[in-house]
């Protein structure tokens, strides 16, 4: 039987994914050929790393896995499992991501002073990857109201005079000393309504909201009794408000209507909040808020004061990260991305007979003739820039080294044609703006060189984003208004990452706490972890650096829309990230490392470089990565736009099937999605995998959940 020709465009984790599954089993490598064909010379997208010259680890940005990340830890799970035999640096999926409890929120009081607020979520004894449903819309609210029960069981004492000016709790629940007692009545209510839906359950709902707000007057009035209440106080009168709100809007929206998460996505998160109750201060200047925000880097060309985040989209994400993780919330690589994940990968799909084509830039798709009548329409022919042409044979993209698979951070020139002209001429393959010139160009044709297109590519690179340069899916959008809606109506968010080796410990640097995985502090460099564990795993420079610090965020910048003619906007970018960076570390770094502080200002010796280097060249010696190339920037869940969103098999063209974070499934921009879509991509053509954990969880009605 003559095998399926499955062509993959894009070697990000979509496409990856989609390469994965569509060969998982001997019955599925008979029935596939696979190929996938990818920019430049490495794989793994928004998510690649790589090695430079002095064998330090250079990522994109900062990476980490929640813990309902699902269908990525399955995958993940199963690819360590099955690795033959070997002297691996990290032998088993627990020796390669670590659990990260420890996760510091960012808090700016009214005076404008920054600190963190020490936030430890529980463990549980569950294993990421495990599969099994989700739990129902109530479980999920009663766990989220767990977690301030934890915090304030044993704090929360009211006095006689306070109880008798808040008057009785609820009828039902009697009178109530505490307000983690009203809390827990809460949950009980929560618990009993289970999958129900309609009137009942919509009052069950209200009456948990009602104990909710009783617990959030009961902790404010014993706040104004304090002289000095904590800063973590206050945030918990922050996360009640807010709660409060939740459990109203689900009633109405949700419960009442029997409707999916997805049909709130024409508000905004923040105005939904309202909406429903939410006092808008918090709603608007609250670190707990802001955090889904900056997580998720929801805010319109990266400005922090243009948050935009759908409703339902937003609520959907929070909930499942906060409340259906396993194991931890959050999990740390322990090498670079490019040597956990995709080094593995790589590997396992070739001896899977997946092949590689590096160096080809799709430039357009074509489809066939078509009057209308008959059935949709075809991908007749892919065509590509071949960028560079292998010396000898195939280009190998990889070195098995200390137990590792590395990509390099560049090109192995020598394998290349003119590979030390094009070395010489920093020649960087994977961006926009590379005008050099073309070694070849390639025509994929249906029924020859393929039967199904996969389009992995990230969702910028497809886009028109200005008059100049035409979008490769230029005839697809003039065949398919709704293929054209997609690519014009979900926008994309340019990001940041900056790494910071230091020769100081962590402690050194002034920092007291655990470990952190910090979010919500100063923009724009809001998120910060401790990565000092990958320094394991690096081979350079001497003397080594004794912590490691990845900062990311967004970065407010519409750069990312310039044309290919304007060569010299990554120059621009990096020259506007250093300067920023510098302002950033002169003006809050203390908050993170008190210790790295001198005359008012970041001490910049506490950062490992050259002998002889002084002050701020010294930042030049780190790596700072202005994600503006349209293929790196992440992809935006904003209000009313989340319909446009098209699902793997929805492209209009009959062969073509969609794969990618902007794709719509049920966890958008986030790592688990692209591992979502690439597993949709592959049961659009073969049936496997049957099962997506969490694929529908936006478009399903709370009557199914947990069912």
């Amino acid at each position: 039987m003559r095998k399926r020709k499955i062509v993959i465009l894009g070697g990000g984790m979509a496409g990856l994914s989609a390469a994965y599954h569509l060969t998982r089993t001997p019955e599925l490598r008979d029935q596939n050929e696979v190929t996938v064909y990818q920019l430049g010379w490495r794989l793994g997208g928004k998510g690649a790393s790589g090695r430079d010259e002095q064998g330090r680890n250079l990522e994109h940005g900062l990476h980490v896995w929640f813990g309902m990340y699902e269908n990525t830890f399955s995958l993940f799970r199963e690819l360590y499992d099955t690795r033959p035999p070997g002297h691996w640096a990290l032998p088993t999926w627990r020796d390669a991501v670590k659990s990260q409890d420890f996760t510091p929120i960012g808090v700016c009081d009214a005076t404008g002073h920054w600190s963190y607020w020490p936030l430890t979520w529980p463990s549980n004894d569950e294993v990421p990857g495990d599969g099994g449903l989700l739990p129902g819309l109530g479980a999920i609210l009663e766990t989220l109201i767990g977690w301030i029960v934890l915090f304030l069981t044993g704090k929360d004492q009211l006095t006689d005079e306070q109880l008798a000016s808040l008057g009785r709790a609820p009828e039902e629940a009697g009178p109530l000393p505490r307000p983690s007692s009203a809390l827990g009545a809460a949950q009980a209510h929560l618990h009993g309504v289970g999958n129900r839906v309609g009137e009942s359950a919509r009052m069950t709902y209200h009456r948990a909201a009602e104990l909710i707000h009783w617990a959030r007057q009961a902790h404010a009035a014993s706040l104004d009794s304090r002289a000095a209440p904590q800063r973590a106080d206050s945030l918990v009168k922050d996360a009640l408000d807010i709660l409060e709100a939740v459990v109203k809007g689900v009633a109405e929206d949700l419960i009442a209507r029997d409707a999916p998460l997805i049909s709130l996505d024409d508000m905004e998160l923040r105005d939904w909040l309202i909406h429903h109750g939410a006092d808008p201060g918090v709603v608007h200047s609250s670190s707990l808020v802001r955090m889904a925000y900056d997580t998720m880097f929801q805010y319109v060309d990266g400005d922090a004061n243009r948050p935009n985040l759908a409703a339902g989209t937003g609520l959907g994400t929070v909930l499942r990260l906060a409340a259906t993780y396993k194991g931890s919330v959050m999990w740390e690589v322990q090498a670079g991305m490019g040597e956990v994940m995709f080094g593995p990968l790589y590997d396992h799909l070739l001896a899977a007979g997946v092949q590689f084509k590096f160096f080809h830039k799709v430039t357009s798709l074509e489809p066939g003739a078509s009057d209308g009548s008959g059935p949709l329409p075809t991908i007749k022919t892919v065509h590509l820039d071949l960028q560079a042409k292998p010396a000898n044979g195939d280009y190998v993209p990889v070195k098995h080294q200390d137990g590792l698979t590395l990509w390099p951070s560049e090109p192995y020139w020598e394998q290349l044609e003119n590979g030390a002209t094009l070395k010489a001429a920093h020649v960087n393959f994977e961006s926009h703006w590379c005008d050099w010139p073309r070694a070849d160009t390639v025509a994929l044709e249906q029924g020859k060189d393929f039967d199904v297109v996969i389009l992995a590519i990230a969702l910028g690179a497809l886009k028109p984003l200005n008059d100049e340069d035409p979008s490769p899916c230029a005839a697809l959008m003039q065949r398919n208004p709704a293929f054209a809606d997609w690519l014009n109506k979900v926008e994309i968010v340019p990001s940041l990452g900056v790494q910071l080796w230091s020769n100081q410990t962590t402690e050194g640097l002034g920092w007291r706490l655990a470990k952190p995985a910090a979010v919500s502090g100063p923009e724009y460099l809001d998120i910060w972890a401790d990565m000092s564990q990958v320094l394991e795993f690096e081979s350079g420079p001497t003397p080594k650096a004794l912590s490691l610090h990845y900062l990311t965020g967004t970065f407010a910048t519409t750069l990312y829309r310039q044309p290919r003619s304007a060569t010299g906007t990554p120059l621009i970018a990096a020259a506007q990230l250093r300067r920023e960076t510098i302002d950033w570390l002169n003006a809050y770094s203390g908050i993170l490392w008190p210790a790295a502080r001198t005359g008012g200002g970041f001490d910049w010796n506490v950062l490992n470089a050259p002998a002889g280097t002084v002050g701020e060249a010294r930042l030049d010696a780190q790596f700072l990565r202005a994600n503006i190339d349209p293929t790196e920037c992440t992809t935006l869940s904003g209000a009313g736009s989340t319909r446009f969103r098209l699902h793997a098999y929805e492209s209009g063209f009959a062969n073509l099937i969609l794969a990618g974070e902007g794709t719509a499934m049920g966890l958008p921009t986030s790592f688990e999605g692209a591992v979502m879509s690439g597993a949709a991509a592959s049961r659009a053509i073969c049936g496997q995998p049957h099962s997506i954990v969490g694929y529908d969880f936006l478009e399903r009605r709370p009557s199914q959940w947990g069912a």
